[in-house]
């Protein structure tokens, strides 16, 4: 198979947004792109959109989703059976206890981080592997390969990116770029503290004229220039930029993904959180191209407390995170499933993968600060949608949400973030055996890897396929 980028240009004109992007891109990549299967999968193709939602910081698994009561639980959690062997603590979490899309999630609670540095988990969420120095700046966002791999079906009528992310520039690592994939497949990161006092309100038509008159002395300068041909491709990256943003712009469509009402906000709630939720939600809802969204749900320190979490006296702590978090989730899945999709008699929950996990878990012991610090041996995961039956736990841990003891799946090692990046692709249709031979380093790009560079240990690179039977 090979990807057709000998002129970026002469194709459609799909999302190219941002300096960084375009500055970032990598020297030496020998086109068209030669990709490769490695082996006989078959995708599930179960969903047409997907989101990944990081909670950023790091959930304490014990006290969420794998409830496990110790002598630092505290007493006012109110753990309550939801289905099965599922306990969840109310306080936290009844919002989405009580939601009718409870009965959709599943949760996988033997996974197992590879790092334990925010930076590093943070890459590894966004590029689905570990960072190894040596080839990080080729590293594309998986996001990125979603949307070279669904370019092909992209409409005429399709002015949104195939891949948005929402708040990534308040993350550690802030959104990984397209590596050596053209940066055509870059994605679209929506800052809420920003967007929404940019392309929001209500527009007298003023705008809508400034911006054709830009474009029009934008175009006139562009045939003048002598630097167009100093430039040389890089000039096409600026222009392919340009043109894209010009049509995004006219899309009557794109000033309504930041159109919230007051109902939304009290549903989502208005803080970052719920913006980042209620952004998500209407780039699907659009319908204009974007089939990947990945949302950095963080507000302020997210679910990263070392010290004092669960102290309700401070402005931030482990109530805090869950209040923000337990009312735009259920909130976003409730509007997602009330939302008919392409196929009929299907909505849009149907439709779409939705996985929310954090980067690594918190240790079973509370430190001399009253926290929890990073911990890489094991934490949960929340997958829903797209094919996925509901009311399951994969995995088992100790009584102190510690230890895995079963793993949950085919395999008797834990499943990591790649599986979970695997089992995205499979349901988005994507073959993740695939490996990209040309890249500039020369050493071979797998979609997922079985062997990471630099580690001694492999992985078993498929999706967590226990989920959907």
């Amino acid at each position: 198979m090979e990807w057709n980028t000998d002129s970026v240009v002469a194709r459609r004109e799909v999302l190219k947004w941002a300096g960084a992007a375009l500055g970032g891109m990598m020297a030496g990549v020998s086109f068209p792109l030669k990709v490769t299967a490695q082996a006989n999968t078959k995708p599930l193709g179960t969903a047409r959109y997907a989101i990944f939602i990081q909670m950023t910081g790091a959930m304490s698994q014990m006290d969420c989703w794998d409830y496990k009561e110790t002598k630092w639980t505290p007493k006012d959690l109110n753990p309550q059976k939801v289905w099965g062997d599922l306990y969840l603590p109310k306080t936290l979490f009844g919002r989405m206890m009580a939601s009718k899309t409870m009965e959709r999630i599943s949760f996988v609670r033997s996974m197992r981080a590879r790092e334990l540095v925010h930076f590093n988990g943070q890459y590894h969420c966004q590029t689905g592997r570990a960072l190894n120095v040596a080839v990080g700046k080729e590293i594309p966002a998986f996001g990125s390969v979603i949307a070279a791999e669904l370019d092909s079906q992209r409409r005429p009528s399709d002015t949104f990116p195939t891949y948005v992310s929402c708040n990534l520039r308040q993350d550690r690592v802030g959104p990984i770029g397209s590596g050596f994939l053209p940066v055509t497949y870059t994605g679209l990161d929506l800052d809420p503290a920003v967007v929404f006092d940019v392309f929001g309100g209500a527009n007298d038509g003023a705008s809508e004229r400034d911006l054709e008159r830009r474009w029009q002395a934008l175009q006139r300068m562009a045939e003048v220039s002598p630097r167009a041909r100093e430039l040389g491709d890089k000039a096409n990256d600026f222009r392919t930029f340009y043109d894209y943003a010009y049509r995004i712009l006219n899309d009557k469509r794109w000033p309504k993904v930041f159109e919230i009402s007051d109902q939304d906000k009290q549903r989502y709630g208005s803080g970052i959180v719920g913006q980042n939720f209620l952004l998500a939600r209407n780039v699907i809802k659009a319908d204009a191209g974007t089939r990947f969204v990945y949302v950095s749900e963080t507000d302020n320190f997210g679910w990263d407390y070392h010290s004092s979490i669960y102290d309700k006296t401070r402005p931030t702590n482990l109530y805090v995170s869950a209040d923000r978090f337990h009312r735009a989730f259920p909130a976003l899945l409730e509007d997602l499933a009330a939302t008919p999709g392409h196929e009929p008699g299907k909505s849009l929950l149907d439709e779409s993968l939705v996985v929310a996990s954090s980067e690594f878990g918190r240790t079973t012991y509370v430190n001399n600060a009253a926290g929890r610090d990073h911990y890489d041996e094991v934490f949960t995961s929340a997958v829903l949608g797209g094919g996925v039956k509901g009311q399951r736990v994969l995995g088992k841990t100790d009584e102190l949400a510690g230890k895995c003891i079963e793993t949950g799946w085919g395999d008797r090692h834990q499943p990591v973030i790649d599986n979970l990046v695997a089992t995205i692709y499979s349901t988005l249709g994507i073959d993740w055996r695939k490996k990209v031979e040309n890249t500039p380093s020369g050493r071979g790009y797998a979609y997922v890897q079985t062997a990471p560079i630099g580690s001694s240990e492999t992985i078993n690179p498929n999706p967590i396929e226990e989920l959907f039977a």
